[in-house]
């Protein structure tokens, strides 16, 4: 393929024109927004209601909805109902309604993550332990639930708890299991068998099992899952939004207790179902215009904002469901989840995935995290999804339980298949990791491990324990095994680090993975763009070409499929390609023959796109030699304002740069900073940008990085490739 047949074919590229869009029945984050908004209104004018009639348990319920919408003590409604229960729980507690009265005292006070209420938090649970019933339940499963719910957010609060206490109550829930798997309202009463009762028993067991877990002084014997995994199984063959399976009534009681199942276990499918998009797509649609949910008790506005609040926390990490021991520690990622949830001020949550998982279903959380003892055994499929989830800007977390030595080989050999060209290497007692959050006073207590994919530490591994710490593990088998503050401490600098304090996708927002691998051999008739390889690291951002090229098809007329290849001067045909892309990290040097060959490429119609990977200053000072090399008579100059390059087919006056350009050249200001060598005709050649645009391309939004931010450093990308196809 030549030049002059590359340029036939970009004709239709070269206006830009808006993405046509179709309406989609599925429900968005927009929508579920503005339904938490009208539901807030209406609960706080609920509040007011049961504040004015004393209804102690509908006012906790109702102050926990609004926590959970977002609604902030700012609000004077919601913080004189809560300094009223803080000062009324000890004298308020009903006879028959107070294990779900002090239940939800204690989870109030833990959503308000203040430890000033600790005391309280300590009378509820005392109040609670003392109405345990010989038979270790609460009367019935409803209270139970909501019993060790509160229980649990005691403990969360820094309350002991005897360890009896739950011992007593799994033989009340496992007692009253149903041989399908299901609970009815009272021990055994099959007749009241119903999926919320089913829900309450799957929580309650969850709850007793990770007790048992942490109390456990042998690593990995967690107690069986069997039961819950035979109740899911029940739950998932009669699974909907639109009812409370097996009963008429307790609806909305329904999708709460079906929230609180997916949210501790980390489930994000019920008997294939998505059950919170299911869930709020029913929400959404139901709501009454003045903001409320009616149905036949009076708390559906409460558990609904429940549901909808909670459930759509955004998911910071996905654990891997591997072939080996995956989950010798069953609370470690969501134990780190909550620390890092309160430490960084940042609402998230995490799930479990599966090694049959696309690369865009991994992408629904930025944070991929495998652990656990003996061998991984991915197959092809699983590793080309992990490492496209990678190179696409995700990171990876691995942790050998009990410092695992079969885990330790296995997930070397699976991150070496994924990425030959890069090694673990100790990380530096300067890096970031040890400082972002929490200052690590001993970085080399830890080992920590990295391992770079192109610009970034994208593998994060510890190849002795830290997921017993991250658990609260009294089992862990290393010695070289950090305490547990210390290794949650580490743990939510690893987050922060993964995350460079962005926010994260919407749990309802479709995951942004939309190619496969960004090495992968491109379609036939696909448009090439070339890029240079050297001796240096040539090409740190795998995924960059791929997606503009994605970007190029969405956002103007282009009907062209884009590529790219690897392009050798002096050995591949340079004429194969419109345009030539060149960068990296590190000084580079071509030889004379292949300087020769690329003035000669460019004197013939070609174009080189040039920019230092994450704006470094050796690959920009080895890239003016290189330029002087090609054209000792023209310079590398600053292009001029109005030059065309930058006014179509997006005008581009000034670009917003990252926070460590504004530092370290506080002059630069916001004008683009670009520039080009001119052929004598008059032609632009070379075009240079100082400061780096691939790491956006690549999804790899490093605040440290000397770049351009998102949707500029895409429009910068995009003028220069239409121009190098138009001229």
């Amino acid at each position: 393929m030549t030049l002059v047949r590359c340029f036939l074919c970009i004709g239709v590229c070269l206006a830009v024109s808006s993405v046509a869009g179709g309406e989609d029945a599925d429900i968005t984050p927009e929508q579920v927004a503005a339904a938490v908004g009208k539901g807030s209104e209406a609960a706080l004018r609920n509040l007011e209601r049961y504040q004015r009639t004393a209804d102690f348990g509908s006012s906790v319920l109702c102050a926990m909805a609004l926590l959970n919408a977002g609604v902030t003590r700012e609000n004077p409604t919601l913080n004189a109902a809560i300094n009223r229960i803080v000062r009324d729980a000890d004298k308020s507690l009903d006879p028959y309604a107070g294990p779900y009265q002090a239940g939800l005292v204690c989870m109030m006070l833990h959503m308000l993550k203040d430890q000033t209420y600790r005391r309280v938090a300590e009378r509820m649970a005392h109040a609670l332990q003392n109405r345990q019933s010989p038979n270790g339940g609460w009367g019935d499963n409803s209270r139970t639930q909501f019993a060790l719910l509160g229980l649990k957010a005691a403990q969360d609060l820094g309350v002991r708890v005897p360890p009896d206490v739950f011992k007593r109550a799994r033989r009340y829930v496992e007692g009253g299991q149903l041989p399908d798997g299901s609970w009815g309202y009272t021990p055994g009463e099959a007749a009241s068998r119903r999926g919320s009762m089913t829900a309450a028993g799957i929580t309650s067991l969850f709850i007793i099992n990770e007790q048992a877990t942490k109390e456990s002084v042998v690593c990995g014997a967690a107690p069986s899952d069997a039961r819950i995994q035979k109740a899911l199984g029940w739950l998932g063959e009669r699974f909907t939004v639109r009812a409370n399976p097996g009963c008429s009534a307790h609806h909305f009681y329904y999708l709460y207790a079906l929230e609180r199942i997916g949210v501790l276990t980390g489930q994000k499918y019920i008997g294939g179902h998505d059950w919170y998009r299911e869930g709020a797509q029913f929400l959404v649609g139901c709501q009454s215009p003045d903001g409320t949910w009616r149905e036949s008790t009076q708390w559906g506005t409460e558990f609904a904002l429940l549901f909808l609040g909670k459930g759509r926390e955004p998911i910071v990490i996905q654990k891997l469901r591997h072939n080996g021991e995956w989950n010798t520690d069953p609370y470690d990622a969501k134990d780190l989840v909550e620390q890092a949830s309160r430490d960084l001020k940042m609402p998230m949550t995490c799930q479990v995935v599966d090694t049959q998982a696309s690369a865009a279903m991994l992408a629904a959380a930025p944070i991929l995290y495998l652990q656990g003892h003996g061998a991984l055994g991915l197959s092809r499929a699983a590793r080309e999804a992990i490492k496209a989830f990678v190179e696409q800007g995700g990171f990876v977390f691995g942790s050998a339980c009990c410092g695992d030595s079969d885990f330790d080989k296995s997930f070397r050999a699976e991150m070496a298949l994924m990425f030959p060209d890069a090694t673990f290497a100790p990380l530096p007692a300067g890096h970031e990791v040890f400082s972002i959050r929490h200052p690590i006073a001993t970085p080399s207590a830890f080992m920590l491990e990295g391992l770079n994919t192109g610009c970034r530490t994208s593998v994060l591994y510890a190849p002795h324990d830290l997921c017993c710490g991250w658990g609260s593990c009294k089992g862990c088998t290393d010695k070289a095994g950090v305490e547990s503050q210390d290794a949650l401490n580490l743990g939510v600098n690893m987050i922060a680090y993964a995350l460079d304090f962005k926010k994260m996708r919407d749990k309802l927002d479709e995951p942004a993975i939309t190619i496969g691998r960004a090495d992968a051999p491109p379609p036939r008739e696909t448009l090439l763009i070339g890029q240079l390889y050297h001796g240096g690291d040539w090409n740190p951002d795998p995924a960059s070409i791929p997606n503009l090229g994605k970007t190029l098809k969405e956002q103007t007329g282009c009907t062209t499929e884009f590529g790219k290849r690897r392009a050798v001067p002096g050995t591949d045909d340079l004429g194969d390609f419109p345009l030539l892309y060149l960068t990296g990290h590190r000084e580079f040097q071509f030889q004379p023959a292949q300087v020769e060959a690329l003035r000669a490429y460019l004197d013939r119609g070609g174009f080189l796109l040039a920019e230092p990977c994450c704006g470094k200053a050796e690959f920009d000072a080895a890239f003016r030699r290189f330029c002087t090399q090609l054209y000792p008579d023209r310079p590398l100059t600053r292009l001029a304002p109005d030059h065309p390059v930058l006014r179509a087919p997006y005008e581009i006056d000034k670009v917003k740069y990252k926070p460590a350009v504004k530092k370290q050249f506080p002059a630069v200001g916001d004008a683009p900073q670009v520039e080009g060598i001119t052929a004598p005709d008059g032609r632009l050649q070379v075009f240079y940008s100082r400061f780096n645009f691939g790491c956006e391309l690549q999804g790899h939004g490093c605040a440290h990085c000397l770049g351009i931010e998102g949707d500029d450093a895409y429009h910068l990308a995009v003028n220069a490739v239409l121009y190098a196809l138009s001229h």
